[in-house]
């Protein structure tokens, strides 16, 4: 009997995309307009993680505005417009992909070994990301926001790849740039790689089975 194939399973924000300053710029404008300022430290320290839904009910938290599921809709609306203005305009400067990451998903597909994206993103973010990069038809399966009620680092995002890729978590490595992105993939049984793109090495090395400097470093045998 043949040897199950290592899945890869890609977080996108961070590992895949130099996005994360895309939504940090976003969300400024949004918080600027409520009053709430959100520095560097702010962002790498608690938003980094989360998807569009709770970064929002944290900024109003930290607000101290009330924040019913109807505004909360059309904020992520609104911030999706900004964020694809934004995406556009980086990919046009060649801003948008993170050094290596273009080669990686090739890599991956050509050698056959299941892959997914499990993201914090929104489903729309994805897509429009994807479809700059023209890499759009190269992932069937897609876990966004949309598909979960808990973001990372509850494991529902992971679970969800693994469920639509039919894998065992001992078979998957995660690719992961975050903290509550490791903590996802470990709660879910998965081997996990970080890359040191958005946070220094020293505070990932304790979540992750390996660390590399960034993308470009990521080779099939890491995977394997």
């Amino acid at each position: 009997m043949a040897e199950p194939r290592t899945a890869v399973l890609f977080d996108f924000d961070g590992v895949l995309v130099d996005s994360e300053p895309l939504h940090l710029a976003a969300f400024r404008r949004f918080g600027d307009a409520i009053g709430q300022t959100i520095s560097d430290a702010d962002y790498d320290g608690v938003y980094i993680g989360f998807d569009d839904r709770d970064a929002f009910r944290e900024l109003y938290r930290r607000a101290r505005r009330p924040l019913d599921d109807d505004t909360l809709g059309r904020l992520i609306d609104e911030k999706a417009d900004v964020f694809e203005a934004l995406a556009r305009e980086a990919a046009e400067d060649d801003r948008l992909a993170l050094p290596g990451a273009v080669a990686l998903i090739d890599a991956v597909v050509a050698a056959g070994l299941p892959h997914a994206i499990g993201s914090g993103a929104t489903r729309g973010d994805l897509e429009l990301m994807l479809g700059l990069l023209g890499r759009r038809d190269a992932f069937e399966h897609i876990v966004s926001a949309d598909d979960v009620a808990r973001s990372k680092p509850d494991p529902q995002t992971y679970l969800h790849c693994l469920q639509r890729l039919s894998v065992d978590p001992a078979d998957a490595v995660v690719i992961e740039d975050t903290i509550a992105g490791l903590r996802s993939a470990r709660a879910a049984g998965c081997r996990t790689l970080a890359v040191a793109n958005s946070l220094p090495a020293a505070d990932l090395a304790p979540e992750a089975d390996r660390v590399l400097p960034d993308t470009a470093a990521v080779r099939l045998d890491h995977l394997r």
